[in-house]
């Protein structure tokens, strides 16, 4: 079961460090409200991940012992998602220097909480991700406790990274060179994506 985890916890923290939904919010509240409020909807995305966990761990068995059909569609699926973030991520390119100036918004805590959540709940990425990691990677054999700390482990750990995000874009200097040289770790995540995907797929 160690193995199984480290392997669920390597995939999970390639994909929460791919730039998407959830980064993109969490970076837009924390350059326009500042810090806290990056923090908070940090805190948000951390709950929705625990709703896709909640309707995995009690759909996982489903899939497998169903239907080997929709066992394979959801792999598939997943598979080509990812191969087309993939894509997306190879066509990153370097920005022109200097902090956007985004208007100032204030937002209330809870308003910040609930944009992290609805952001992450429906976003279609995380959800084929999480179908794939759990069916591809957790034996059925496991125990739904056992099951379930894997699930509090990616739900905290999807907070703490986010958290992580809004605290270093709140810094103006990161920021310039994330414009200049981010395309790189955008071209590495896509490699990345082909490397599961192919995976995946065979």
């Amino acid at each position: 079961m160690l193995q199984e985890f480290l392997l669920l916890a390597t995939a999970h923290l390639f994909a929460v460090a791919t730039p998407g939904g959830d980064f993109a919010v969490v970076l837009k509240n924390t350059l326009r409200s500042g810090r806290k409020i990056g923090v908070l909807t940090a805190i948000g995305v951390g709950c929705g991940i625990a709703v896709h966990v909640v309707y995995t761990l009690f759909g996982v068995a489903i899939i497998l012992s169903q239907s080997e059909t929709l066992f394979n569609i959801v792999k598939i699926t997943g598979a080509c998602y990812l191969l087309w973030m993939a894509w997306g991520a190879f066509g990153s390119r370097a920005q022109k220097a200097g902090t956007p100036k985004f208007e100032i918004l204030q937002l209330k805590n809870v308003q910040a909480m609930r944009q992290g959540f609805i952001t992450n709940v429906f976003n279609p990425k995380v959800t084929i991700f999480f179908l794939v990691l759990f069916t591809s990677i957790v034996s059925p054999q496991t125990p739904l406790v056992i099951q379930g700390f894997y699930g509090l482990w990616l739900v905290i750990y999807t907070m703490i990274w986010f958290m992580l995000v809004a605290w270093i874009f709140s810094r103006p200097q990161v920021l310039h060179w994330y414009q200049s040289h981010g395309h790189y770790f955008d071209w590495a995540m896509g490699a990345f994506l082909v490397f599961i995907a192919i995976q995946l797929l065979l």
